[in-house]
């Protein structure tokens, strides 16, 4: 069943159970409190009977039921039922009967129909007032019963036409039905117009968008949904349009990574051919009898040894970077000063280094919480991109120092090197990015060394910058929350 159908009929049935539900419970308290079962009639007689008489009736009554008591025979005679015309002149209607006959009953009553509903004769005058039907139109009397002179029964009725909702019903019920029916007709069709407008339209509309979505479309957008369309529906659009944008964003860093996984295989291929082909060449140099002196040979043997280290150490930054990328990389965090971690990594490179003059600028009472290890690793690697790109006509001048704003830590690393264009500098911390000039069979790394970095540093919960200009030298700032 569609969601239209569903509505329409919910509507329906709300109507239908809710009417059933009211009527039985008025039924049962009526039949509870009366002992009779409610139909129309029997309420309208119930509700007149305990309505009070007007002052005319009571009047009217009143003057009756007093000649009945004491001279019930003048009711008979001329001159009584001129005092009934004058009763008449009041909207009142008068019935006098002697035994079974009607001998007097006001113009416009029907006299076949008196008889046929008129009310049981009562000794005791019990019950006075009540309703009586003449030729469908709906009287409410009060009567009193008597005895002639003669024993004979009599009864005086004193009438008022009621304007009833019942009589009312009589005479237009069913074009009133007919019309209710009509207006609750229209309004459930205005009602499942809205519904359609609001809802069932801009769900078909959605799922419109869905299907050319599934057949690869991811372009098109969610159609635009009109003001009064239901909440929900909003939200749900919302949603997909976010799942859709979401869903672009996860595409186009496929398309990344797999650009990447490219550009990797084709690094890997040069990086790889390169020192191979080198080391394929020297040794068959050395199997064919080239390296004829023993300086060659050790000339051979040192450039195998030198090709063999480099390829080494591309292997085993491709395996690190694939398991920091693969989250395989355990971090063991402690509070270090960071004045003696950052002495310990110049002391050793000045140890290794001494043609580079490094310089360490850093208070003493400063404390981070880092892993040890990952973030020697870090240190260096930057420490030896720059001794990589230093200036060949100048010595490499490095400055270490630590800033401290607010509750974060900033290690600043500066070198007077090469420096890095403007158009590479925003693609240095990418996985596999070299710049062309890097390049070289002395220099060019392997491209995952400032991505490493970058990995390490924010698995710390920090982030890392660069600010460089080409023969100006470079800088980079790592920044870490204070311990």
């Amino acid at each position: 069943m569609t969601i239209k159908n569903r509505f329409l009929t919910s509507y329906i049935g709300g109507i239908i159970i809710a009417s059933v539900s009211i009527l039985s419970i008025l039924c049962i308290v009526f039949y509870v409190t009366t002992g009779s079962v409610p139909t129309p009639k029997i309420l309208y007689k119930t509700f007149t009977k305990q309505r009070s008489l007007s002052p005319e009736e009571e009047l009217a009554y009143v003057e009756l039921r007093n000649i009945a008591k004491h001279d019930p025979d003048k009711l008979l005679v001329q001159d009584t039922q001129k005092k009934m015309q004058q009763i008449e002149e009041k909207s009142l209607e008068v019935i006098i009967r002697h035994e079974e006959e009607i001998v007097y009953y006001s113009e416009g009553l029907v006299e076949k129909s008196l008889v046929v509903h008129f009310p049981m004769f009562d000794t005791n005058n019990i019950e006075t007032k009540g309703t009586i039907d003449n030729a469908g139109g709906l009287y409410r009397y009060i009567k009193f019963d008597f005895y002639y002179s003669d024993k004979s029964k009599g009864s005086v009725l004193v009438l008022k036409k009621e304007n009833s909702f019942l009589e009312f019903l009589t005479k237009w019920g069913i074009i009133i039905i007919f019309f209710i029916l009509l207006v609750s007709i229209a309004a459930m069709l205005f009602l499942n117009q809205l519904l359609h407008k609001t809802i069932i339209n801009p769900l078909e509309n959605l799922g419109q968008t869905m299907s050319e979505i599934k057949e690869g479309d991811l372009m098109i957008k969610a159609p635009t949904m009109p003001a009064n369309t239901a909440r929900e529906v909003h939200e749900l659009t919302a949603n997909f349009e976010s799942m859709r944008s979401a869903l672009l964003v996860s595409i186009q860093e496929q398309r990344n990574l797999e650009k990447n996984r490219k550009d990797l295989i084709a690094s890997i291929s040069h990086d790889l051919k390169t020192p191979i082909t080198t080391i394929i060449g020297y040794v068959e140099g050395l199997q064919e009898g080239v390296a004829e002196t023993p300086e060659k040979r050790e000339k051979y043997l040192n450039t195998i040894h030198s090709k063999s280290l480099a390829l080494n150490r591309l292997i085993e930054e491709l395996f690190l970077y694939s398991k920091f990328d693969a989250e395989a990389v355990h971090f063991d965090f402690e509070r270090i000063q960071l004045a003696k971690f950052l002495t310990h990594i110049v002391e050793e490179f000045q140890l290794y280094n001494r043609e580079v003059q490094l310089e360490l600028n850093v208070v003493e009472d400063v404390y981070v919480h880092i892993d040890r290890m990952q973030m020697n690793r870090a240190v260096t690697n930057l420490i030896e991109n720059s001794m990589k790109f230093k200036k060949p006509t100048e010595p490499l001048c490095m400055i270490l120092e630590v800033e401290v704003v607010d509750d974060l830590v900033e290690i600043v690393i500066k070198d007077n090197g090469q420096g890095i264009s403007e158009l590479q500098l925003p693609y240095v911390f990418d996985h596999f990015y070299r710049g062309e000039e890097a390049r070289t069979s002395t220099t060019g790394g392997s491209g995952l060394g400032l991505a490493i970095v970058k990995q390490i540093v924010e698995k710390h919960d920090g982030h890392v910058k660069i600010q460089s200009k080409l023969n100006y030298g470079t800088t980079v700032t790592i920044i870490l929350g204070k311990a």
